[in-house]
C-alpha cells in the first residue's frame, strides 16, 4: 500500500517542466518548478509548514511555543494565508488571519474565500488611524500607499499575540523558516537537473523563496552564474531599484518600512533584520528586473492557453525574465524559475490580476 497520513506530506516534490514550446531558437533551456501543484495551490505551503513546525518547537522570535490547540496569527495579502490555513487545519490548530484592508476595498475576494474554506477566523486589518494620525498617514503613504496597510496588519498581529498566550505570530517577513522551508525547492531542482543550473530566480515579495533557492543551492555546493530577482514595476516595497534592470551596484535594501514601524511602535520590526535585508547583505541576487503588469499578464495567459499551466501573474513575470535570461546565455545552459501559484485565487481580479508575491 502507498498512502499518506496527512495532507502536509503532499507538500513539495513538485515536477520540473521544460518550456520547450516557448523557447526561441538558440536559447538556453528554461525549466519551471510547478509549485502551483502544492496542496493549497502555491509555493507558500513549504514555508507555512516550516513556520508552524518552528512554532511547535518554540523556535520563534520571542521563544513562545505553539501549544496543542493553540492559534497561529498572521497578516497576508497573497498565498500565505491559504497555506497557513491548510497546515493549521491538518495539524489541529486554530488560526486568525488579517487580510490587508486594501484587498477588501478593491474587491479581492478570492484569496479570502479560499482561506476561509479551511476554517480560520479571517478579517480585514484595522483602519491605520488606530495607530497613526491622519497627518502621519498622509506623510508616510507617499513612499508606498499599500505599505501603511501592511504595517497596520503587522501591528494587529502583534497585539493579537500579546493578548493570547496560546497564540504565535509567525511573521513571514522576518521568520527564518520562511526561507529555510523553501530551501527544499533548490534541493529538488538540483537533483532534477543533475546539478546543472546556470541561472535561477523568481519573484520577490518577502524574499523567502529567492533566498531559500540561493541557500539551498549553496548547501549543494552550487552558485549559479546568474541569480535574478523579479519585482512588479512600481511596487518595490522593500527595495530601491534605480532602473528596470539592475546589477548589484544598482539596487539596495530599502528601510522605508522602518519609518512606519517607528511611528506605530512596532518594536519587533525595529529589532530584527527582514529576510530581504539578510538576502541582500549575503550577496544575493546578482540582478533585479522590473516587469510590468501587462508583460506578466500576457505571459500568464500564454502559459495557461498554450501549455495548460494554470497560473497567475507572478508566474508570468518569472517566465518573462527566465526567457530573457535564456536568450542571453544561449544553448547548452539551463535557466530555472517557479510557477508560483494557481490562478483561482486571482479570479475576481481578472483581467487585472495582481502579483501574488
Amino acid at each position: 500500500m502507498d498512502y499518506i497520513e496527512s495532507i502536509t506530506e503532499a507538500i513539495g516534490k513538485t515536477p520540473l517542466l521544460k518550456l520547450s514550446k516557448l523557447l526561441p531558437a538558440g536559447s538556453a533551456d528554461v525549466f519551471v518548478k510547478l509549485e502551483n501543484l502544492n496542496p493549497s495551490g502555491s509555493y507558500k505551503d513549504r514555508m507555512a509548514l516550516a513556520m508552524v513546525e518552528g512554532a511547535e518547537r518554540g523556535d520563534t522570535w520571542n521563544g513562545r511555543k505553539l501549544p496543542a490547540g493553540g492559534m497561529v496569527v498572521e497578516a497576508s495579502a497573497g498565498n500565505t494565508a491559504p497555506a497557513l490555513a491548510m497546515v493549521c487545519a491538518a495539524k489541529g490548530y486554530k488560526a486568525h488571519f488579517m487580510l490587508y484592508r486594501y484587498m477588501f476595498e478593491k474587491g479581492d475576494d478570492a484569496r479570502m474565500l479560499i482561506t476561509k474554506a479551511y476554517g480560520p477566523e479571517v478579517e480585514p486589518t484595522s483602519d491605520p488611524l488606530k495607530y497613526l494620525t491622519a497627518e502621519q498617514i498622509e506623510l508616510l503613504k507617499e513612499d508606498e500607499p499599500d505599505l501603511i496597510h501592511v504595517m497596520t496588519g503587522k501591528m494587529d498581529c502583534s497585539l493579537l499575540e500579546a493578548a493570547d498566550p496560546a497564540s504565535v505570530w509567525v511573521d513571514q517577513i522576518y521568520n527564518k523558516y520562511n526561507y529555510l522551508g523553501q530551501k527544499a525547492i533548490a534541493y529538488e531542482v538540483y537533483e532534477q537537473l543533475d546539478g546543472k543550473v546556470d541561472a535561477i530566480g523568481c519573484s520577490v515579495g518577502a524574499g523567502g523563496s529567492l533566498y531559500g533557492l540561493c541557500l539551498g543551492l549553496k548547501d549543494k555546493g552550487l552558485r549559479p552564474g546568474v541569480i535574478f530577482g523579479v519585482v512588479p514595476s512600481g511596487s518595490e516595497v522593500y527595495l530601491d531599484l534605480k532602473k528596470d534592470e539592475c546589477t548589484r551596484a544598482e539596487f539596495a535594501y530599502s528601510d522605508r518600512n522602518s519609518k512606519i514601524s517607528t511611528a506605530m511602535g512596532l518594536e519587533k520590526w525595529l529589532q530584527e533584520k527582514s529576510i530581504i535585508q539578510q538576502m541582500v547583505e549575503a550577496g544575493y541576487p546578482d540582478m533585479f528586473f522590473r516587469v510590468t503588469a501587462q508583460e506578466a499578464r500576457d505571459m500568464a495567459n500564454r502559459l495557461c492557453q498554450e501549455l495548460g499551466i494554470y497560473c497567475g501573474m507572478s508566474s508570468g513575470a518569472n517566465v518573462v525574465i527566465a526567457l530573457r535570461m535564456a536568450q542571453r546565455l544561449g544553448q547548452g545552459k539551463n535557466v530555472v524559475t517557479t510557477i508560483v501559484d494557481r490562478r483561482d485565487r486571482h479570479m475576481f481580479e481578472i483581467p487585472k490580476e495582481k502579483y501574488a508575491v
